[in-house]
């Protein structure tokens, strides 16, 4: 037995209708992160951290609870996320080394 799906009047189109196009919303990109000083780095290693001039703001387990409390401090301003990983979570990889094989 075969069960037919009916649209609501509104979603169908009319016959000889145009598709027409959805704008997408644009998405900031930044290809460069801000630069941090490595010993600030090294207190909020494994964790995400929210900056906001230079300076990081707050830092926590996941990047929604770092941009909540960095929107509490510093509301108005642009924050930038970023995760702040450990060499552990590296992949070693041959080609980077600097030994021929």
């Amino acid at each position: 037995m075969q069960m037919s799906l009916k649209l609501p009047s509104f979603l169908r189109r009319k016959k000889g209708e145009a598709v027409s196009e959805v704008e997408k919303p644009e998405v900031k990109v930044e290809s460069e992160f801000p630069k941090i000083a490595g010993a600030e780095l090294k207190k909020h290693v494994g964790k995400h951290v929210a900056v906001v001039e230079g300076k990081i703001a707050a830092s926590a387990g996941t990047a929604r609870r770092a941009l909540t409390m960095a929107k509490r401090k510093h509301s108005g301003k642009e924050i930038t996320l970023r995760y702040v990983g450990s060499e552990r979570l590296l992949i070693p990889c041959r080609c980077l080394s600097k030994t021929k094989t």
